[in-house]
C-alpha cells in the first residue's frame, strides 16, 4: 500500500499522469474524441495552473525567483509575483521574455510542453468530434 508521502506526491502530480492517459488513449479505438478533449483541457488547466515549478518571476535585484509556484501562468505566494508572471502572458513583448523563464528549469519545460501536447490533443480531438 502506497503511504502518505507517496499518495502526496501523485496528488501533484496527477496532471502528467493524465497527459500519459490521453497519450494512450489515443490508441484506443473504443475510446471517442470526446472523452480525449475534455482529458486533454483538464491536462492543459493542470500544466497552467496547477503543476509544480519554480516562480522565475523577477526580484528587486534583477534575479529570477526561485521559489516554488504552481503552474506555467502563477507566481509563487508572493503576491506581486503572481501578478507579475500572469501580466507578462498578455503584455505585448513579453510573452517571449515569460517563454524563456518558463524554460529556464526543469519543471517549466514539463509543464509548457504538456500544456501544448494538451493544447494539440484537445483541438485534434475537438475536429475529430465535430467532423464526425
Amino acid at each position: 500500500m502506497a503511504g502518505r508521502k507517496t499518495k502526496r506526491k501523485i496528488g501533484k502530480l496527477w496532471g502528467y499522469l493524465a497527459l500519459i492517459a490521453v497519450a494512450v488513449l489515443w490508441t484506443v479505438p473504443s475510446v471517442g474524441p470526446g472523452v480525449i478533449a475534455i482529458l486533454s483541457a483538464f491536462v492543459v488547466l493542470y500544466c497552467l495552473f496547477q503543476a509544480p515549478t519554480w516562480c522565475c518571476a523577477t526580484t528587486r535585484k534583477g534575479e529570477f525567483c526561485r521559489n516554488n509556484a504552481n503552474g506555467v501562468l502563477l507566481g509563487c505566494r508572493l503576491r506581486q509575483h503572481k501578478w507579475q508572471k500572469l501580466k507578462m502572458a498578455f503584455k505585448e513583448q513579453a510573452p517571449a521574455k515569460a517563454l524563456g523563464r518558463m524554460l529556464s528549469n526543469m519543471g517549466g519545460v514539463a509543464a509548457s510542453l504538456s500544456a501544448v501536447a494538451g493544447t494539440v490533443s484537445a483541438g485534434v480531438a475537438t475536429v475529430a468530434l465535430v467532423v464526425k
